[in-house]
């Protein structure tokens, strides 16, 4: 619309600003690259905000995830896993690996000038150059697996597949091979092993056996004749591979909670193995929460009242739980 309008305008200025801004507009060919780029990209949205929760147990679903992902870029040819590895990308190198200086300019400088300074400067960008969109989703392509291939080369191996075999979410590891998957039993039956023959029982017992004091805990003996005693499983690891996944909106940590007593051991490698990943997320929310509240214009907003601020921000969806739903009438 801002291009048609100074189409129809006769001053200087405007027959200008028309000519440089039609210069530098996208191009259908790169408006339908850009289109076809959404679904491409979507799957690293997801995982993205999935595995950046801190709410939830995610350190099970990094594996699955990243696996998933590489599966819908991996070449199916020889011939483009031949173009992978002709990638020229050096993943060690942060400037060319992020491109995070990158110069925007445009090309209305002499030819010599522009590559004088394109010595200068790591990467420059011409946008009023249109780009040869011509077999780049392609390229995009193959570009995004080299990179997953060389951050997360080795996603299968037993102990990178122990958390998610923990988890009763995705237990079955439908997503590797069976070779693979043995692999990984095999290594949690030697966990086991050894945390059950280990001959110090001093941490061991005070962490498995949870809750059996129960002299704080009243007990009614008139139902004595119909409390089912549960019973530790003799095989632990059979019996679990045996059950049936659970929903995988559900808590793991809650599903193993309630079967501690039966898998006492299994339980205990569960809390290990399925802690929450270590991450920066939480802090960086809160850090821009706080850059939101306190901008350039409340800089003189008492700390006293920042604080209270940004309370209410990170904890106002609390409030219906405990005041209950306000109704204006």
């Amino acid at each position: 619309m801002l291009v048609n309008t100074l189409a129809t305008k006769n001053d200087l200025d405007s027959k200008k600003d028309y000519k440089r801004l039609n210069s530098i507009m996208l191009t259908s060919d790169e408006w339908d690259l850009i289109q076809d780029l959404i679904p491409v990209l979507k799957p690293y949205a997801e995982a993205t905000e999935l595995l950046g929760g801190s709410n939830y147990c995610t350190h099970s679903m990094m594996n699955p995830i990243l696996i998933n992902i590489k599966k819908r870029f991996r070449p199916s040819s020889s011939r483009g896993i031949a173009a992978v590895e002709k990638i020229n990308i050096n993943f060690n190198d942060n400037n060319t690996a992020f491109d995070e200086d990158i110069a925007i300019e445009e090309n209305e400088q002499p030819q010599s000038e522009v590559e004088n300074n394109a010595q200068q400067l790591p990467k420059r960008i011409q946008i009023n150059n249109p780009v040869n969109c011509q077999g780049l989703m392609d390229k995009i392509k193959l570009s995004l697996f080299a990179a997953m291939n060389h951050y997360w080369n080795d996603l299968t191996s037993p102990d990178k597949l122990l958390p998610t075999l923990l988890d009763p979410r995705m237990k079955d590891l439908s997503f590797v091979s069976d070779f693979e998957r043995t692999a990984a039993k095999d290594l949690l039956k030697e966990k086991y092993e050894e945390l059950k023959f280990q001959d110090s029982n001093d941490n061991l017992s005070s962490s498995i056996i949870v809750d059996n004091n129960k002299q704080n805990k009243k007990e009614y003996t008139i139902f004595a004749n119909l409390k089912k005693k549960i019973t530790q499983a003799d095989d632990e690891i059979g019996i679990y591979l045996q059950l049936e996944e659970i929903d995988l909106e559900a808590n793991p940590f809650a599903w193993w909670h309630e079967r501690k007593e039966k898998f006492p051991i299994l339980t205990f490698l569960a809390k290990k193995y399925l802690a929450v990943y270590a991450c920066s997320t939480a802090s960086e929310r809160l850090f821009s929460d706080a850059g939101n509240i306190l901008t350039a214009k409340r800089s003189k907003m008492c700390p006293n009242l920042f604080k209270k601020l940004v309370f209410l921000k990170r904890n106002g969806k609390h409030l219906n739980s405990i005041h209950g739903e306000f109704n204006e009438s």
